[in-house]
């Protein structure tokens, strides 16, 4: 473990782009100097090379939609980073791919298909009150966001760190177990996902923000990974 581990941010679109990105951005970069860990940041896959990956302890996925990563070689190389024991973090929009990388999917956990209309105010019920990414956070937590959906549920494959009960919004579609953040070992490295962070005042929500940091120091490998379904 690296005293100052180094994070890549990545921003890259190639299908809608949220206009929270720059938000996102920043707020990371503060979390790194307020946290002591080192944020590059890249709208490009240029690094996406073996010697390139090396560098970081973790790479970001914020809201890189479509297929950010579309060169074979390029995947070829985070697969290796991954297998190597790297990290992943996914943020909101990470899970909405179009191409056909079916190990990034499985990366993530699953992919994104919908979300309930425009963005509403709910209640998320923290799962597991013990990981970096939600031991700040109430067992009970409203928040407004826009809450996506996936093709599948990833539980029995993921460890469940919070959902979102439909209950208390309109238009969830996926029921009662309803995951929005979670995180698995895969392929030999270590990866997060949460489905928060779609407006630019989450960003600057502070338990969001505990959320996020602690999201990063998993996925660093920082804090412990106690992630087995």
């Amino acid at each position: 473990m690296n005293d100052r581990p180094r994070v890549l941010v990545l921003t890259k679109t190639t299908g809608y782009r949220h206009d929270s990105i720059p938000a996102g951005v920043r707020a990371i970069q503060r979390l790194g100097q307020s946290h002591r860990f080192t944020v590059d940041t890249t709208s490009s896959t240029s690094r996406f090379t073996t010697k390139g990956l090396a560098r970081y302890d973790a790479v970001i996925f914020l809201s890189a939609t479509g297929t950010p990563v579309a060169r074979r070689a390029q995947q070829r190389a985070f697969e290796r980073y991954i297998r190597g024991g790297g990290g992943y973090l996914g943020v909101h929009a990470a899970s909405d791919t179009r191409g056909k990388w079916a190990w990034y999917e499985g990366l993530v956990g699953a992919r994104f298909t919908r979300h309930a209309p425009g963005t509403a105010r709910a209640t998320v019920r923290v799962e597991d009150r013990e990981s970096a990414a939600t031991k700040d956070l109430p067992a009970e937590w409203t928040r407004t966001d826009e809450w996506y959906e996936f093709d599948r549920n990833p539980r029995g494959r993921v460890r469940v760190l919070a959902t979102v009960d439909e209950s208390t919004y309109r238009g969830g579609t996926m029921g009662a177990d309803h995951p929005i953040a979670w995180c698995h070992r895969y392929d030999g490295g270590r990866s997060v996902y949460t489905a928060m962070g779609h407006t630019r005042e989450s960003f600057s929500e502070r338990r969001f923000l505990a959320h996020l940091q602690g999201a990063i120091e998993m996925a660093t490998g920082r804090a412990r990974f106690d992630c087995a379904p």
